[in-house]
């Protein structure tokens, strides 16, 4: 299960750069690239939730899923 979300989160990273990078250089594209810079902000935040829950797990961490942060 863990290895089917990276794999989606690594096509949603490559979706994102390829937006980012096709998007035309000019000044009123300024506020696109503010809104793909937060959606890389929270990816990059994700991928290293991920990456904790998956070395806990592989230690025998309890994890909580459906409770605050432990």
């Amino acid at each position: 299960m863990i290895d089917k979300i990276e794999q989606l989160i690594n096509t949603l990273e490559q979706e994102i750069n390829d937006g980012y990078n096709t998007l035309p250089d000019y000044q009123a594209n300024n506020e696109g690239k503010t809104y793909v810079n937060g959606a890389q902000a929270t990816l990059y935040e994700l991928q290293k939730q991920v990456i904790e829950l998956k070395q806990g797990l592989r230690l025998g961490k309890n994890f909580s899923l459906l409770g605050k942060n432990n």
